[in-house]
């Protein structure tokens, strides 16, 4: 998301832009953004049709990873008036640092089920998202 933040400031010192602008301005990039995933989901189902999809397994940051996906729905969560509660252990907040898998498609499944979630869930009511390790 440090391309979004970097957008969000060149927008919002360009147009001298208040509090209340910048949360706009700051929904409306993380929206493209989500936008732009949707579409390289569509094109990554064209490829499993012809066999040439693959997986990038690499290191990654899996708070971090959480953290974007709370930031992209938090807007939605908002417009819903369903409250989205973050949580994590932080007394080993390390644990969460190395993960290995494909960063993209681990934040693609994560923002389904936190869509999900906040689809199926009143007005009023909240969705928590809670990282933790249950057994080492």
């Amino acid at each position: 998301m440090e391309l979004s933040s970097f957008f969000l400031n060149l927008i919002s010192e360009f147009l001298n832009c208040n509090q209340k602008m910048d949360l706009y301005i700051e929904q409306s990039i993380s929206s493209a953004f989500t936008i732009s995933n949707l579409i390289n989901d569509l094109l990554d189902l064209a490829k499993m049709d012809t066999s040439t999809f693959t997986l990038a397994i690499d290191e990654f940051n899996l708070f971090e990873v959480i953290a974007e996906a709370y930031q992209i729905m938090l807007f939605q969560a908002e417009q819903k008036g369903v409250k989205l509660l973050l949580e994590f252990n932080q007394s080993r907040p390390f644990i969460f640092r190395r993960v290995l898998g494909d960063r993209r498609r681990f934040l693609q499944i994560f923002l389904n089920f936190v869509s999900n979630s906040l689809k199926f869930t009143n007005s009023g009511g909240f969705v928590r998202i809670q990282l933790a390790v249950l057994q080492e």
